[in-house]
Formats: structure tokens, sequence, C-alpha cells
């Protein structure tokens, strides 16, 4: 009787381990996720997450953050606490200058290009694409989006446009969608 009750709560223990590792699984899926807000992120970092966590995990090299009505300065830790409406921040990560917005904590915006040629490889988005790639590898990892020089894929909650000149990826931002 011992025996099969600690069989049956091994099988229960592996079963749970293995639904965790499942679902805890950060790539992305066969196709592009209109709804999965780690889809619309580049270097790890994601629309709705905590900005504390997101520096922590950019560790950018400078970072100015200053709210677009008032003019007040904050800091992350203010930040991540839920401090100003409408926070703009300019990252210097490396030699690439990265712009998000910051509302109540949480990115709103994530905006990236001018990434020198020899960095493109550390500013991927969550599907792989770096800049430079072609519209081409564009459109393989994130499917036909709209218009032809400014990409633009859209969730309910989140819209991702991606900016092609001479048929390469120049830029990107991802946003979330006002709700008005």
């Amino acid at each position: 009787m011992i025996g099969k009750c600690l069989r049956m709560a091994v099988i229960w223990v592996v079963t749970v381990v293995v639904l965790v590792a499942c679902s805890a699984r950060s790539e992305p899926t066969a196709t592009f996720d209109p709804e999965n807000q780690k889809e619309y992120g580049v270097n790890g970092i994601y629309l709705g997450q905590n900005v504390k966590e997101a520096m922590d995990i950019l560790k950018p090299t400078k970072a100015d953050f200053m709210d677009m009505v008032t003019r007040q300065s904050y800091t992350v830790e203010q930040m991540a606490q839920g401090a100003g409406d409408a926070v703009m921040g300019m990252l210097l990560v490396d030699q690439t200058q990265m712009m998000i917005k910051v509302h109540k904590g949480e990115l709103t915006s994530i905006m990236l290009g001018g990434v020198p040629r020899e960095d493109v490889q550390k500013f991927k988005t969550y599907r792989g694409l770096a800049m430079f790639d072609s519209a081409r590898q564009l459109e393989k990892l994130y499917g036909k989006g709209k218009d032809e020089q400014e990409v633009v894929y859209e969730g309910s909650k989140y819209i991702a446009n991606f900016g092609l000149v001479n048929n390469q990826v120049a830029w990107f931002r991802f946003d979330r969608k006002s709700s008005s």
C-alpha cells in the first residue's frame, strides 16, 4: 500500500514538474501571437513589464527619464513604484540609443533604431528579428503585415511597427494601444 502511494506521489510530482516547465517556456510559438505581450519586445524586455525589471535586464550605460508633461525627472525606482504619468526614457545600451515610455511603472513603448552594424545581434526581438534583417525575414518571422515601408502588426492591446529602408529593417517600435 505504501509503495503504491509513493509511486502515485512520484508520478504526480513528475507530472506537475513537466507541466510547469512547459508553461514557463520563454521561446516564441511557431507563428506571431498578436495577443502575447512578450511578442512586443526586444532583448528580453517587453510591453507591460515593470521598468525596474526591464532596466535590470538591459543594464543601460546611461538612462535619463523625464515626464513629457511636467518635465520632472524620475529615477527607475520612482517609476517602478508607479510615479509619473507620461515618462519618456532615453537609454544608451552599449553604443545604441533606445527610447522607452513608462506609465505607472510599466513599459508602454519601446523604440529602437540606429543600431551600429556590429551590435545588431545584441538587439533582437522576441522572435529573433535583428536590425538590417530583410523584409523577407520580417515576413518569415511575423507573417504578412499591413503596408510595405512601415509594416504594422496589431493585437487588441499592442501594436508593432517595423520601418523598412532598402528592403531592410531600419527601426522598430512597439506600443501599447491607447484605451480610448
